[in-house]
Parts: structure tokens; sequence; C-alpha cells
């Protein structure tokens, strides 16, 4: 089956890729980007000052409603005990009731307990709080006529005491308040504060990510599209969708696109009509050659010697052509496709036995595993010729030699790996390589004849195709390429 695929291509919008608005992508997201990017660090600072004002809200409302139901607390308890005094005062100079008497008929809240000290005698109306219970400093202050109050323990339990003078000498009134509830009611609001404290670095982190996601979504269009072209989509422009802020940075980026693409499209068209005029002259010079080769053998030693030179020159001009021709094609937007279905296993072996027949070079060593031998890609199968031979003569001309092709498969994608015996490919080289007219810095890549555009070429046809090439090191040493393809669904 063939199928045509043309290069029409859309503006570029920045959301066209999918983003996960929930709380689960925005942790996966900030896992993946972390502090890095511009959102990220907005997201980041909308946090850290949401957590400093939560802090000093928490802390303030922590210290003003405590302070306040305490004093609340005090007041009150005060308030009581004032008013159980002026009974009791009332009470002792009456005659009739006895001590336990006066103090049952004092108005107390639930779980406080009244003592009275009258002439050097303790009375308490609760079998569980007497004299030994109030601190030493507290009873002696108060027996000195100075009203005083102190917070207490009792069997493990807050409460507050305080004590008042009587007017006889040795006469006192204490009453011992418990602040359990109190206490409870500084628990729950610690609680409370503290949970909406800890909440409010996740929840502003989401509302930080969610309110910066509008706000730079121009820069993320305009990285999205630069992005694009810088990969070779030269009719990537931005799409401001009414947006008032994006509008003018999307006019001036798309009109310097478009006059890059311009002068990218006008080059290339420049290099593909020198390409074909060249055509020519070089047709010429083939026949040219022809004619004389059929009369080599009349021609004396050092004439066969500069024959030789010429057909190595004309064939080395030849192909550059027809080099320079496919790779300015496809500059100028000649991608059209004639896509098939090609079992990869095969189109290698037969690449390697026209190899082999030439008896030129040493035979290299082929492992198609078993998962890979039937297995189908979507390709131009002209094009994936010309990436596998060419890579295979990198290997013969620049790389020491070829060693060996290795067809293997994933889970989605089938894998050509070529080695060669050379010096191998510096890090730094590893990306300019791929570039046309580049030429490695070590001996064997920078001494020998080449043209520098056979792995553009790869390069170019395999990113056509869906795939990418890499190189890395070949563990027997030398250069290794990679070529992934991904498989086809009828495989």
């Amino acid at each position: 089956m063939s199928t045509a695929r043309a290069g029409a291509r859309a503006p570029v919008d920045g959301d066209g890729a999918r983003e996960d608005g929930g709380p689960g992508g925005t942790a996966r997201r900030w896992a993946l980007h972390g502090p890095r990017t511009l959102r990220s660090r907005a997201t980041l600072a909308f946090t850290g000052v949401a957590a400093a004002l939560t802090l000093v809200l928490v802390v303030g409302v922590w210290l003003s409603v405590s302070q306040y139901l305490l004093v609340q607390r005090e007041r009150t308890t005060l308030g009581q005990t004032v008013a159980n005094v002026t009974q009791v005062q009332r009470g002792l100079a009456t005659s009739g009731l006895s001590t336990a008497q006066l103090l049952s008929q004092l108005p107390r809240e639930t779980g406080s307990t009244s003592l009275l000290v009258d002439d050097g005698e303790w009375s308490t109306t609760s079998l569980r709080i007497g004299r030994d219970d109030l601190p030493r400093e507290l009873r002696d202050a108060v027996l000195a006529g100075e009203p005083s109050r102190q917070r207490i323990t009792v069997d493990g339990e807050a409460m507050l005491a305080i004590g008042i003078p009587l007017a006889g000498l040795d006469d006192a009134y204490f009453e011992v308040f418990p602040l359990q509830e109190l206490d409870n009611t500084y628990r729950i609001l610690g609680l409370v504060l503290a949970l909406a404290a800890v909440a409010v670095v996740p929840v502003s982190l989401f509302v930080g990510w969610w309110a910066t996601r509008p706000t730079l979504r121009p820069l993320t269009r305009l990285s999205t599209a630069a992005a694009a072209i810088a990969a070779g989509d030269l009719g990537a422009r931005i799409d401001p969708r009414d947006d008032p802020a994006l509008v003018p940075i999307a006019e001036s980026f798309n009109a310097t696109a478009a006059a890059l693409e311009r002068r990218v499209r006008s080059d290339a068209r420049f290099a593909a009509d020198v390409s074909h005029e060249l055509r020519s002259p070089l047709t010429t010079m083939l026949n040219a050659m022809a004619l004389v080769e059929a009369y080599e053998d009349r021609l004396p030693e050092d004439g066969r010697e500069g024959l030789a030179l010429l057909r190595s020159e004309v064939h080395h001009f030849e192909r550059l052509v027809a080099d320079l021709l496919e790779i300015s094609r496809a500059d100028v937007g000649s991608q059209d496709l004639s896509l098939e279905e090609v079992r990869l296993a095969a189109l290698v072996q037969e690449a390697l036995s026209r190899r082999s027949a030439t008896g030129s070079v040493p035979p290299a060593r082929l492992t198609i595993e078993d998962e890979a031998s039937d297995a189908v890609v979507l390709a131009d199968k002209r094009r994936l010729e010309r990436v596998i031979s060419n890579l295979i003569d990198n290997a013969d001309k620049h790389g020491g030699g070829l060693t060996s092709v290795t067809v293997e498969r994933g889970c989605d994608v089938v894998c050509i790996t070529v080695d060669d015996g050379g010096p191998g490919v510096p890090d730094e080289e590893r990306a300019v390589i791929f570039e046309r007219f580049a030429r490695g810095s070590r001996s064997t890549r920078a001494s020998t004849e080449g043209s520098g555009l056979g792995l553009a070429l790869v390069t170019r046809h395999v990113q056509m195709m869906g795939g990418t090439v890499v190189v890395t090191d070949n563990p027997d040493g030398g250069a290794r390429f990679v070529v992934r393809l991904p498989v086809d669904g009828v495989s």
C-alpha cells in the first residue's frame, strides 16, 4: 500500500498539549519541573507569601483569642469569688450558722471548691481539695492581707485558685475553679490553626499553578512555536486567539518567523537551482570520462593515473550534487512521502548483500533478533534504503570500517544499530555531526573525503518517517548509530 503525506501546517497553540488541571496533575508537573520554570517560580512565590501571611495570621489569632479567653475566664471567676466573699462576711457576722453550712449555701459553678480560714481553722467543700493543695506562697500572701490568684494543678488537672483576705485576723476565703474547659478550648483552637497552616501549602500550590496558567499562556505559546521552528517546522506560527496581551507578541514573532521562512526557502531554492544546473555539465563530464575510459589501455602510465583521479573526483562530485539536490528539495517543502509497509530486517539484509557483492570491504556481522525478524514499519522505502546505505557508507569511509549491524525490536519501535571500528564521536560533537557539511574532529572522520551531507540526509529522512537517530559509544570501541522507527500496527 502507498500513501502521500503533505507538509500542511497549522498555527501553533501552546495549549495544544494536554494539561491536567487537577491536584494530581499539578503534583506531577511540579515533580517534573521543580522550581526551574517561570510558572513554577511564580507558584512558589505565591505559596511562600500565602504561607507567611497564614503563619502571621495563625500566631495573631492564637495570641489574641487565647488571651481573650483567659481574661474572660479570670473576670468571671474573680467576680464570683468577690460575690461569695461578701456573702461569707455577712454570714460570719450573724450567728446560728456553722462554717460548713455557710460554705454550702454559697453559689458555685460545677467543679469549683470553696475554702474558708476562720481563726486559723480551715474548712472546705470538697474532699479532694484542701489546704495542702494550695501553694504556700498563695496562702501566705492572702493571709497577710494581699488578694492573690495562681494557676495550680490538682491530680493532673489545671485549676485557678483565688484568695481574698477577710476582715478578721487570719481569716481568708479561697475558691478553686477548674480550667479543663478552657484547656480543651485551647487544644481545639490550636488544632484548627495548625491544620489551617498545614493545608495552606498544598492549596496555595494548586491555586498558584491554576492562577498562573492564563497569565503565562503567552509565554507558553511563544516557547512552543519557537521550539517548533528550531525543530525545523518553519511554518509554525502563534495564534493569539483573541488574547490582547498576546497579539503584539504574536504579530512580531509571526513576522520574524515568516521572514526567516522566506529566507530559508529562498536559500534552499537557490541550492536546488544550482544543483539542478550542475547536472547538465556533470552529465557531460561523465560522458566524456566514459569516452576516455574506452581508450584507457592506450593511455600512458601518467594518463591512466590522471584518469583514475578524474574518475574519483567526478563520482564524488556526482554524489555531492545528488545529495545537495535531495536535501534542498526537503528544505523547500518537498516532503511528500510514499509510505508502504516495509520489513526492516529484509531491507537491512539486502543493503548488506549489495555491500558484500562489491568485494572491496570485509563482511560485517548481522544480528537480527527473533522479535524483529518480521517487524513491519510504515516508511518510504527509497528514503529508508538511503538511510541504511548512508550509515553503512559512513562506517566504511569515516568510521574505520563497518563491524556489525543489529536489528532489534522494543515495545513499539524497531531499532537499527550500526557499529564501526573507528575512534568514535566525542560527546560535544554528537549533535553537530548530524548537521550538513559537518566533519568530525577525530582523525579518521576529519581526514577522509566526504561532503558532510550523508548524516544530515539520514536525520532528515528518519524524522520525516517519524523516527529518531542518535550516536553513542560502541562497547567494543568506535561509534554506534541507532535508528529508531515506530512499528506499524499491522505487524
